[in-house]
């Protein structure tokens, strides 16, 4: 689940991590009314207008502005809210932009331009462990870095048991050129409060681009990425709280109130399955036969006959939809149970459903399944193995 800048800001503000001031605003209106006051508590002349999208980017895009007086607070926030910000990490539709952060400037010194770093904590499949990446060339794109310049990019492995260690944080500073006893120390506190925030609350990703260290010697983040891990959802009910519901489609809303794995794709197959691994195997032999998957669609091992229901309703919602394959191996969830939720779902949507659907279900109970299909008298393939499924996909594809 993927956090806001200024949702990141606060879980770091609550490990006692120094975070620039800042405020939310909906409106220009809004925005002016805190500006005035930053103006008049503060020294500094200028503060930041940052866009709050699910996406990278936002600087190049126009979706990060400096204001130096009431009027430009006004018309650069007046410019970004209610606009869809484009950037490399978005659909060529773009975001919208809902909320605006109203941040404290920095970077603004009289005397010195902070130095900027990169800096984030992530998890490596491969090795199974916990891996802190950095390099002294921030606020540009990393990935930029990595290929013009991949020896400027540092990788540290935490043990798992262990943690992180005293003597590592000391090597990270060095390599990033931070030499001074005392500024040493003060970015040590930093990375310990930044890891302990990493695994509390259960993140796939903590990236900070830039990390600035000020002309006074403070450790900064000024952006902050997090994303958290949804199936720790169990273990952080506040997780909910955090989840911006308007940021997603309602057929999204809906699969995460039915507890389905839901994602929308750009393509003309609907996909069924339980089981992740099963789902990406499903997708590549979709694209083999032709098509394009229409939606990542995962029921679970635990599925019950209204969740299946609910997730067949969700993908005939979808009117790019051109045929529905669903693949089950009877594992955990019963094929039997599959096929009388997509049996009931003809009932229950009581009109008459375009969109061919080819089944292949294989497992616990997979002889009933057949024979609950084959005497609803549906409309619905029966196939034995996911080749013979797409093989149907294939041919429906080609005649529609």
């Amino acid at each position: 689940m993927n956090l806001y800048e200024y949702q990141g800001r606060e879980i770091l503000k609550s490990f006692s991590i120094q975070v620039p001031d800042g405020m939310l605003a909906s409106s220009p209106e809004e925005a002016v009314k805190i500006a005035r006051i930053f103006f008049e508590k503060t020294e500094k002349k200028s503060l930041v207008i940052k866009a709050q999208i699910h996406a990278g980017g936002r600087g190049k895009a126009g979706g990060i502005q400096i204001a130096k007086n009431l009027d430009e607070v006004y018309e650069k926030s007046k410019n970004i809210l209610g606009k869809f910000l484009i950037t490399s990490q978005t659909s060529k539709k773009g975001k919208l932009v809902r909320k605006i952060l109203l941040s404290e400037d920095v970077y603004f010194s009289e005397s010195s331009t902070p130095v900027e770093y990169y800096l984030s904590i992530l998890l490596n499949r491969d090795i199974e462990k916990n891996i802190i990446i950095y390099s002294r060339e921030g606020g540009v794109s990393i990935e930029d870095v990595s290929k013009k310049n991949p020896n400027k990019i540092y990788t540290e492995v935490i043990d798992p048991i262990l943690g992180l260690q005293s003597f590592q944080t000391k090597k990270i500073g060095f390599n990033l050129g931070i030499y001074n006893n005392e500024s040493l120390k003060s970015f040590s506190i930093f990375l310990f409060s930044l890891y302990k925030a990493y695994i509390t609350y259960d993140a796939l990703l903590l990236e900070i681009n830039p990390l600035i260290k000020t002309f006074d010697e403070k450790i900064i983040p000024v952006d902050v990425k997090i994303i958290l891990d949804n199936n720790a959802l169990f273990r952080h009910k506040k997780y909910d709280l955090m989840r911006d519901r308007d940021d997603i489609s309602v057929i999204e809303k809906e699969a995460i109130e039915a507890k389905l794995n839901f994602l929308k794709l750009e393509g003309n197959v609907g996909c069924m399955v339980n089981g992740a691994g099963l789902a990406m195997a499903t997708m590549d032999m979709i694209k083999s036969c032709g098509g394009v998957p229409a939606n990542f669609l995962d029921i679970g091992g635990s599925a019950d006959r209204e969740r299946v229901e609910k997730a067949f309703y969700l993908i005939l919602r979808d009117k790019s939809v051109k045929t529905i394959l669903i693949n089950i191996f009877g594992g955990i969830v019963r094929c039997d149970t599959v096929a009388k939720g997509i049996i009931n779902s003809y009932s229950k949507i009581n009109q008459d459903i375009e969109v061919p659907v080819v089944v292949r279900l294989q497992g616990t109970n997979e002889k009933v399944a057949k024979e609950l299909i084959k005497k609803s008298l549906l409309p619905i393939y029966s196939t034995d193995t996911l080749k013979e499924a797409a093989d149907k996909i294939q041919e429906i594809l080609h005649i529609r």
